[in-house]
């Protein structure tokens, strides 16, 4: 290949990284690469959090708490050299009294405000404030604040670093928050033990912010770790950043360009040409210096490398090189790939060529939906037909169901038999991934009706299906063996997917979802609440919810009524209220399971510590 051809396809390659690195591509994933350099570092022992939690708010009362309960933590704090309120009191209330009186008596309180779609919304007690917004990258992980929002309005964290005269970053850009450690790393008092307590915060700087989860004022750092960081805790790795002076810098996008190209050079032009058990140890000294360099510069100079673009450029300009090489020396080029194959499977060297990016084994945690399908009474349907006749029947049912799948998004994990498993959320990110699964399990039970036309048609046996989904934590990844291994999905919300699809056998319907799965789809699909289950093997019990295709409003408003009235262990008039939803659906299996279970119950009551749920014997 002559010279000139080379430059080209090398300024070619080059041209795509700038273009990558001008429209900030794959941010999630540099963003996940960086978090990685996050943590282990000691945190402020003068920073303390007073914690709105669970046990303060099962001992204080429901929130939000009268003001009077606030006038009172700041008179316990109140010898604290800054505190800082992250409370929103943006509306008026009828006890605002003694806490603006508490408020004009200190003059080392701050506030909280918010900036929401440019409109800024300022306490309506007196005190200086911040607004207490806090930015999250397209991933969802806040690593980032801005000095300022709106006009001169400040971070919440910044007037408290004012209240305490230092000098705030001068910057106009978004800064990189340095987290010191893990969630839960700093000081942290409960709001109900401080009120029952003498102050003793002398010389302290106390924030008092919600740390309960229902209270949703918690976000993912980079050092979460799956663990979610209460919005008061990052206010206070803000603080510590302007306190150490410990903000992190990021490399400009002309400097991204450059160490690409650099990087790019050494691989196009030096590695490529090097035999190639001197060009993989070359590359893989690269590619450990180039991590050792990043740990050094965030440690000691704050500065946060980009992980991504400069080792992709090397292998992938190194890949480049090595192929053109290849075309003009056959002999030396089969050699390489040769010895390169005895390092990587073919399936990971034909990925890496491919897509331009590294597979490893192992997996993280993430929030998946999980589905599963299975055909009802496949055993007896098996033994009425042929072999030839089953697979055709069976690969045009899991035909059409992939392609639903397909058509929303989903992963299709594997099939287990006449089974479907498949994902959502994983491997691509996708918010919507609960609202997707559901709407493909409708979708499929639409399908399949008018499958079961032409099979009736055909005379051939027609099938049913059961379908269960369920939203929660897995653990996804590339997991197997370093020869062969599979993406797929382990962990328990797996498990108790697999155990909902089962359940739609013993309530008679096509599709239960879960709970955490309602909670995310409620406003888009009519569901009907049907039944509170201890699964087998699980302690803790949860809600089913029946997605339904085409149910009456009425129907599901009647059984619904009479389903609370089952729970509160009034089984007479549940016993009524499911009999009067058999006259609007008298083929309902779940009202007749029902019907059944009040009977039973009237005449021997469960147990005092009965709380609605049913415990199933079988998986």
């Amino acid at each position: 290949m002559a010279r000139a051809t080379k430059v080209l396809v090398f300024f070619g390659i080059f041209a795509l990284f700038a273009l990558l690195i001008g429209t900030n591509a794959f941010s999630h994933v540099r963003g996940t690469l960086s978090d990685r350099l996050y943590g282990d570092k000691p945190v402020l022992e003068n920073i303390v959090i007073v914690a709105i939690d669970d046990a303060s708010i099962n001992q204080l009362g429901r929130w939000p708490w009268n003001r009077d309960v606030h006038a009172q933590l700041l008179e316990k704090v109140k010898d604290a050299r800054v505190i800082g309120i992250d409370v929103s009191f943006f509306e008026p209330s009828a006890n605002d009294a003694l806490l603006n009186a508490t408020l004009q008596s200190m003059d080392n309180v701050v506030l909280a405000a918010e900036v929401q779609q440019g409109v800024l919304y300022t306490p309506l007690v007196a005190g200086a404030y911040g607004y207490v917004n806090l930015l999250g990258d397209v991933d969802g992980i806040t690593r980032r604040v801005h000095p300022a929002l709106k006009e001169n309005v400040i971070p919440f964290a910044f007037v408290i670093a004012q209240k305490l005269n230092l000098p705030l970053p001068k910057a106009t850009e978004p800064l990189f928050i340095n987290f010191a450690n893990k969630p839960g790393s700093f000081a942290m008092l409960s709001a109900k033990d401080v009120l029952a307590q003498e102050s003793g915060f002398t010389d302290k700087i106390v924030l008092i912010g919600a740390t309960a989860p229902n209270l949703h004022d918690e976000y993912f750092v980079p050092t979460s770790n799956g663990q979610a960081m209460s919005g008061v805790e990052i206010h206070a790795n803000i603080l510590q950043n302007i306190i150490n002076g410990s903000f992190l810098r990021a490399p400009t996008m002309l400097a991204l360009i450059l160490t690409a190209l650099g990087f790019g050079a050494i691989g196009f032009f030096l590695i490529a040409r090097l035999k190639i058990y001197y060009a993989i140890p070359l590359t893989l000294a690269l590619l450990i210096g180039y991590g050792i360099a990043s740990v050094i510069a965030f440690d000691r100079f704050l500065f946060v490398t980009d992980l991504l673009f400069a080792p992709a450029a090397l292998l992938i300009f190194t890949g480049a090189g090595v192929s053109i090489a290849y075309s003009e020396e056959k002999n030396k080029g089969a050699y390489l790939r040769d010895a390169f194959s005895k390092y990587v499977s073919k399936e990971l060297l034909d990925e890496l060529l491919a897509k331009n990016q590294q597979l490893t084994l192992g997996g993280e945690k993430r929030t998946v939906t999980v589905f599963f399908s299975d055909i009802r009474n496949f055993t007896g349907i098996s033994e009425r037909l042929s072999p030839e006749e089953l697979v055709h029947l069976l690969n045009e049912y899991l035909t059409t169901m992939t392609r639903i799948v397909l058509k929303y998004q989903g992963t299709v994990d594997k099939f287990i038999g006449d089974a479907i498993m498949a994902l959502w959320n994983a491997p691509l990110l996708d918010d919507r991934h609960a609202f997707k699964a559901c709407a493909s399990a409708v979708e499929q039970i639409k399908a399949l009706r008018e499958l079961q036309t032409k099979w009736k048609a055909r005379g051939v046996p027609v099938l049913n299906i059961g379908i269960g989904i369920h939203t929660g934590p897995a653990v996804v990844g590339n997991l197997g063996s370093e020869e062969r291994f599979d993406y797929t999905a382990i962990g328990d919300t797996i498990n108790l997917a697999s155990r909902t699809e089962g359940l739609t056998k013993t309530y008679g319907v096509s599709i239960i979802i879960t709970e955490s799965t309602h909670h995310l789809i409620k406003d888009t699909f009519t569901c009907r609440k049907l039944d509170r289950v201890q699964v087998k093997g699980k302690k803790q019990s949860i809600l089913l919810y029946h997605l339904c295709v085409d149910a009456h409003p009425d129907f599901v408003k009647a059984y619904e009524s009479a389903l609370e009235h089952y729970f509160m262990r009034d089984f007479k008039e549940a016993l009524a209220g499911f009999k009067r939803a058999l006259q609007l659906k008298s083929d309902d299996a779940s009202t007749h399971l029902f019907v059944e279970r009040c009977e039973l119950y009237l005449k021997h009551p469960p147990a005092k510590d009965w709380d609605g749920a049913f415990v199933m014997q079988e998986k």
